[in-house]
């Protein structure tokens, strides 16, 4: 067995608390947040900048039909080949459009129908999201035209999901608000190093000998702590874990840490507060 951690940007702390019920979550990155089997099998891929996307991954990336979510308010649901909107699929606008076609690499591809919120109809033939022919209008549609208008469709706890987009915005904002009030910040170093020094540090020090046997998967904890002016780590606590053991083994590696150089702005040392995901694999 062997740990795999990840460091992950503090912002992302209180939007995991939403999903502490989700089993096998991972970090993916600043901005992202992935909950489900990693790095295939079902799951729910938050993103910032594109919304989020629920059904099967296959290495990390949407794979076969999926639903998703813009930020602009469109829903695409539909086929999803190495993370794009690719074959068949729907896409709903939030002002009453509705697209029913074929997709590639996210663009219109092929034959696609347009149903307006007014009642008409729009067909044509679309290449790399350009159209390329008029196959046919109607204004107003026909029943037998009209009647394929598919409805919104229902997804279950959708507002769930997008609460928790939503608070990851949110996060992410007031996040890049601190980066930019503290430029000119010098990071604090673990023993010459960076925070991913740290990382390796507390890799090599996990024990699974004291750990019960837990069933195959992966078990997340996220520790947070606060490098002191006079280096020493304090305040460590785990924010998110499922698993006390799990909590109590992670929280007691970094509490034996050694002294960190401190933070510092303009020549006055600080106190900063970090945290550290550790990813336990069994």
């Amino acid at each position: 067995m062997k740990a795999k951690l990840f460091i992950l940007s503090l912002m992302l702390l209180t939007s995991m608390t939403l999903l502490a019920r989700q089993r096998d979550t991972v970090i993916v990155g600043d901005g992202y947040h992935y909950a489900g089997k990693w790095p295939e099998g079902k799951g729910v891929l938050y993103s910032v900048k594109e919304g989020l996307v629920m059904g099967e991954f296959k290495k990390a990336k949407p794979q076969g039909e999926c639903v998703g979510y813009r930020p602009n308010g469109e829903l695409y649901w539909g086929q999803y080949s190495k993370g794009k909107a690719t074959g068949h699929g729907r896409l709903y606008r939030d002002n009453g459009i509705v697209f029913i076609g074929t997709f590639k690499n996210g663009k219109y591809h092929g034959t696609d129908t347009l149903f307006r919120k007014d009642g008409s109809v729009y067909i044509g033939e679309f290449k790399n999201g350009r159209l390329k022919n008029t196959v046919a209008t109607y204004n107003p549609a026909p029943k037998n035209i009209a009647d394929r208008k598919p409805d919104y469709p229902r997804i279950d706890h959708k507002d769930r999901h997008m609460s928790f987009l939503k608070n990851l915005e949110l996060d992410w904002e007031a996040r890049n608000t601190r980066l930019r009030r503290q430029a000119g910040m010098i990071n604090p170093e673990f023993q010459g190093g960076t925070i991913n020094d740290f990382t390796h540090w507390v890799n090599a020090q996990i024990d699974y000998s004291a750990i019960s046997r837990m069933p195959e998967g992966v078990r997340t904890v996220i520790v947070e702590f606060v490098v002191a002016r006079d280096g020493s780590v304090k305040e460590v606590a785990a924010v998110f874990g499922s698993y006390p053991e799990l909590n109590d083994e992670a929280v007691r590696i970094v509490k034996k840490s050694p002294k960190w150089k401190p933070a510092e702005l303009a020549g006055e040392k600080k106190n900063v507060r970090l945290s550290v995901p550790v990813v336990f694999e069994f």
